[in-house]
């Protein structure tokens, strides 16, 4: 998936949303948790600061409760639950038996929670108040103090926080999961117009087609005007090029007629000059027009074309010619490969390339097909004269021709390297085992 891919940009902010708003959820959670038990905390101090205030026996000296408190941990020693009662005019200090023989120092002016570590690795949250009891010498002031083992509070917030972190990473999968379904929902349209495009360029339709949602249909409709346009200017370019190739049939006919007439006056050299410009001009103009048929290819557009049915189609052709009918025609073909190319492309590449070979053959012509490197081969070979190794390269030169011997412009292998270099397609030109040339076209195969 690309860098520049929508789909993986709004994928990347839904993830690093998703995972800011779990992580500031459990967070929030988190807090929300440790002050509701600190306060639940807070509270039953305060309930059994109200319980020893009851119990606190004004003329005791030094203070005393008149019964033990309902908790028993508050007698059991390090039980969880303490008390200290700290009298202010005598500073004596009566303790809960659970503190066992350890004291906390509360400051004379202070009153709240607070946090004390204990010597023995124990962490107490404490609230101390300041109160006034009525006894029979007037009312005493009293600084109690209650607590608790933080410990407890402690492992809950963290079990707290572990749940909460199983389900907030759930609860992320499956937003995460919903988000990327919702993009595959939501992307789908322009998935379908990517298809329709393809078809497009493929050949299989003219024009976009299916139904897209409201907010992509004008640009649908936009896309189908643009090609409605290049379909129309493209046609009028080919009828122009029909028109100026059928505009000059008549004219070389003429120039056909020409030169028998001087042929028949015995100027013989004049009649064959002009016979064989015309001939070239209407081989010329024969390439041009199979070149205006062509069609271009983008990077972007697939094509899917059979190897063999191109293959076996032209040598049912050729075979009822002339000089087909004199051939051995030898094909040994494999697997039936399809190639990005379109179909109609195909057939002229191989075509061009068969009756190449049929046209200098002496007896036999071997089309063989194969797999190299992830692309299908085309081996066309036949028992002609062949050419030197030197010239391969110059085959399929635009007009140039190696042997003069047989008519011809040379044209026919300059379209096969057109057609070639429109469809990403290579071809060699080697000597063949069985004597003659041996032409082999390397294609992508169809995607």
């Amino acid at each position: 998936m690309s860098v520049y891919s929508l789909r993986l940009r709004l994928m990347s902010l839904a993830v690093v949303w998703v995972i800011i708003s779990l992580v500031a959820a459990a967070l929030v959670l988190q807090y929300l948790f440790t002050i509701n038990v600190e306060r639940s905390a807070r509270e039953e101090m305060t309930a059994t600061i109200a319980r020893l205030a009851a119990l606190i026996v004004p003329e005791a000296n030094p203070p005393a409760i008149r019964s033990p408190l309902a908790d028993p941990r508050y007698d059991t020693p390090f039980g969880g639950r303490y008390w200290q009662i700290e009298a202010i005019d005598t500073q004596t200090v009566t303790r809960s038996r659970s503190m066992w023989d350890e004291g906390i120092d509360v400051p004379d002016s202070y009153e709240g929670v607070f946090h004390h570590s204990m010597p023995n690795d124990r962490h107490l949250i404490l609230l101390t108040r300041r109160l006034q009891v009525d006894g029979p010498a007037g009312p005493r002031t009293y600084l109690v103090t209650v607590g608790q083992d933080h410990d407890p509070i402690y492992r809950a917030t963290q079990a707290f926080a572990r749940d909460t972190t199983r389900l907030l990473i759930l609860l992320g999968g499956a937003i995460l999961a919903a988000a990327y379904l919702l993009l595959l929902l939501g992307l789908g349209p322009i998935s379908r117009m990517r298809q329709s495009i393809e078809a497009v360029h493929r050949g299989d339709a003219p024009r976009l087609e299916g139904r897209f949602p409201s907010e992509i249909e004008p640009l649908v409709d936009e896309l189908n005007r643009l090609l409605a346009v290049r379909a129309v200017m493209t046609d009028r370019a080919r009828a122009r090029a029909a028109d100026l190739a059928h505009g000059l049939k008549t004219p070389l006919a003429a120039l056909h007629g020409i030169a028998d007439r001087l042929r028949e006056s015995g100027n013989t050299h004049e009649a064959d000059l002009l016979q064989d410009l015309s001939y070239e001009m209407s081989e010329r103009v024969d390439y041009q027009l199979k070149l205006s048929v062509l069609r271009p290819r983008t990077g972007t557009d697939n094509a899917s074309s059979s190897l063999n049915t191109a293959v076996l189609r032209t040598l049912a052709v050729l075979k009822k010619t002339g000089r087909g009918e004199t051939l051995h025609w030898v094909a040994e073909l494999g697997t039936d490969y399809l190639v990005d190319i379109h179909r109609q492309d195909l057939m002229e590449l191989v075509g061009v390339l068969m009756e190449n070979a049929a046209k200098w053959a002496s007896s036999r012509v071997v089309v063989q097909s194969r797999l190299a490197d992830n692309r299908a081969i085309l081996d066309i070979s036949d028992d002609g004269p062949g050419i030197a190794d030197h010239h391969s390269a110059r085959l399929g030169e635009r007009g140039h021709r190696l042997d003069e011997s047989l008519p011809g412009t040379g044209l026919g292998l300059a379209i096969a390297r057109e057609i070639l270099a429109l469809n990403n397609g290579d071809v060699s030109f080697t000597r063949a085992d069985i004597g003659g040339l041996s032409v082999s076209v390397s294609l992508p195969l169809a995607r």
